[in-house]
């Protein structure tokens, strides 16, 4: 048999002492509080006035693709390359010429089937700010989704001079302290295009978006 000590854990070492009564009393241990203050504090991250991500940009292979070809723009930006038809298979989009999405949810659903953030804290959600707060909300949450590498997918009905009856989704891949930075897939024109909060506020269709967050 080895002579040569086994260590004891803090946790196991501290009992030991405590049972043999060595008369060290409680005033000798150093005081928690006092500990704890001494200690500097964790920093939070600072996000920045101004980021951008790196993504690949396809244009969509048919008119009623905008959301799952805004999805894979969201999901390049991570590393991931699927298919716009399998997007929409999984979405639950229509063939070319047929319906596009029909619910909304499905963009974060699919987005965090793709990434691994299913049931995670942090992942994508679907939001739909009251009324008259989508600005200051957007804003929060695109610098919050942008600052951790993850594309906002957001629903428009206008686009620049170009309308959409039936709504259109971009996505949004970067931010500076007034403006966004967009991806439209319905035109390549407006692919790393920079527009005015205000102006995609505008555009906005039914106050909803898809993010990265808690």
């Amino acid at each position: 048999m080895s002579d040569t000590p086994i260590p004891l854990s803090r946790r196991r070492a501290f009992g030991v002492t405590a049972a043999l009564g060595l008369g060290v009393g409680l005033a000798a241990l150093p005081d928690l509080a006092d500990t704890a203050a001494a200690m500097p504090p964790i920093p939070e991250p600072t996000i920045p006035d101004r980021k951008v991500l790196a993504y690949q940009y396809r244009r969509q292979a048919t008119q009623n693709w905008c959301a799952p070809a805004s999805a894979r723009i969201a999901l390049t930006a991570r590393g991931k390359y699927p298919t716009q038809d399998a997007l929409r298979r999984q979405m639950g989009v229509g063939p070319q010429g047929s319906h596009g999405l029909q619910d909304p949810q499905e963009i974060a659903k699919t987005l965090n089937e793709r990434l691994g953030l299913v049931g995670k804290s942090f992942r994508y959600r679907l939001y739909i700010p009251p009324a008259g707060t989508l600005k200051e909300r957007l804003r929060r949450r695109v610098e919050v989704s942008i600052f951790n590498g993850y594309p906002v997918v957001i629903n428009m009905n206008q686009v620049a001079g170009d309308s959409y009856s039936a709504g259109h989704y971009i996505a949004i891949v970067g931010y500076d302290q007034t403006r966004y930075k967009v991806a439209d897939p319905d035109e390549p024109a407006r692919n790393g295009v920079w527009y005015h909060q205000d102006k995609i506020v505008t555009w906005n269709k039914l106050n909803r978006f898809t993010a990265f967050g808690s």
